[in-house]
């Protein structure tokens, strides 16, 4: 198992069931996220948004790709950050999190 899976499956309890299953398929979403987010913080953006990665990805592939397999439901930018962070601590900060209330493994 790689290290960004190993990652998720040690800190279950901050991702949703549903993201879980849905990101060892999408792992070219992971990696497109993190240059991205690499980008940004380069450009000395001390905080940002993950949704807005997720929109420029978006944007990026509709309009470079032709029956593309890119499925980014909006709920997955808290995840995606929050695993930035894990996996580049010394990178973290650049997300904001907002409080959960509820099943923090079902409700986000």
């Amino acid at each position: 198992m790689n290290l960004i899976q190993d990652k998720i499956n040690q800190n279950k309890e901050m991702f949703s069931n549903e993201f879980i299953k849905w990101f060892p398929d999408n792992m070219h979403v992971w990696h497109s996220f993190v240059i991205e987010a690499f980008k940004v913080h380069q450009k000395g953006f001390k905080h940002y948004s993950a949704r807005t990665i997720i929109h420029v990805l978006r944007h990026h592939s509709a309009v470079s790709e032709n029956g593309s397999e890119w499925k980014i439901n909006n709920n997955y930018s808290p995840y995606l950050a929050r695993l930035f962070d894990l996996v580049y601590p010394h990178k973290a900060g650049l997300f904001e999190y907002r409080s959960v209330k509820g099943n923090q493994n079902e409700e986000r």
